[in-house]
This record gives structure tokens, C-alpha cells and sequence, in this order.
């Protein structure tokens, strides 16, 4: 049997992958860069993201989800502990001048008035609610999230309109 003459030999150099008849050896390359920095940027997006999200949720950390009901129960009442103080945080705050000029331009046009109690209060309460639904998901005693955090709603709400 004779070998096929058509086809490239062992240790034959390899024909330039063309189009329209230039090599395209570096476009080839640079799109399997692009391809990999496109994927390393997305398993790094995965692996940052946790925390308080752009929408307003909050992702838990795995030693989170995986917490026991007890662990669970005491770190959302430490939480609702922490935010029902920070209403009164976010207005003395308010009261006092603002130290920086970006801090005085967020009290005029940011949602949380350029007062890092309220991104505190915003950041917490989005935990204690993920923490909540860990809970009834691992079927622990209820804790009504909504109930214990009215008066700091009502109060929070009064100052990001002033």
C-alpha cells in the first residue's frame, strides 16, 4: 500500500491556515486570546460576585448557605440588631457637614444621599433578607424580616427623602 500523497506527512510543516489567500495565522491567534480572556473574565465574575448586587439582592457565602439554623438565627438577629441602630447613624450623619465635596454631591443625587449609613443600612438589610430565605429554605423558625425592620424602614425612608 502507498501512502496517500494528499495528505501532509509526519514532521512536514503544516500549509498557513489562509483567507483570501494571506496567511491568518496571527488573526487566529488573536481570536483564541480574545476567546480565553473572554472566559477567564467571566469565571472571574463568578468567583467576585458576592455580596450586595447591583439589583439589590445579596449573595451569600457558601459557609453561609451551608450554616445551621441555630448559626442562621443568630446572625440575622445580630443583623436586624445592627440595622435597627443605623437610621439614627444615618441621621446625625445627615446633620453634620459634609466632610468632602463628592460627599456633598452625593447628598443631592445619589439614592443612597452620599451617607454611608444608608449604604450600610442598604447592604445589611439586603443580607438579612438572603439570610431569611436560607432559612425557610432550610425550613428553620421564621424570622419575619419585615416585621422587625418596619420602624427602621419608615425612618430610613424619611431621611433618604430629605
Amino acid at each position: 500500500m502507498q501512502p496517500d500523497m494528499g495528505a501532509p506527512q509526519f514532521g512536514a510543516p503544516m500549509a498557513a491556515i489562509t483567507f483570501r489567500g494571506r496567511a491568518a495565522v496571527k488573526s487566529v491567534r488573536m481570536v483564541l486570546c480574545a476567546v480565553l480572556l473572554g472566559a477567564m473574565h467571566g469565571l472571574g465574575a463568578c468567583g467576585g460576585s458576592l455580596g450586595l448586587q447591583t439589583d439589590g439582592t445579596y449573595l451569600l457565602e457558601r459557609q453561609e448557605q451551608q450554616a445551621s439554623c441555630d448559626t442562621l438565627y443568630k446572625d440575622i438577629w445580630g443583623r436586624i440588631q445592627l440595622i435597627k441602630g443605623l437610621p439614627a447613624k444615618a441621621a446625625a450623619e445627615q446633620a453634620a457637614p459634609p466632610p468632602t465635596a463628592s460627599l456633598l454631591f452625593g447628598r443631592f443625587f445619589s439614592s443612597d444621599k452620599g451617607l454611608k449609613a444608608v449604604e450600610e443600612y442598604d447592604r445589611e438589610r439586603a443580607h438579612a433578607y438572603a439570610l431569611e430565605r436560607v432559612m425557610r429554605e432550610k425550613k428553620c423558625v421564621n424570622v419575619d424580616v419585615d416585621l422587625e425592620l418596619a420602624g427602621a424602614a419608615s425612618e430610613m425612608a424619611r431621611i433618604r427623602r430629605n
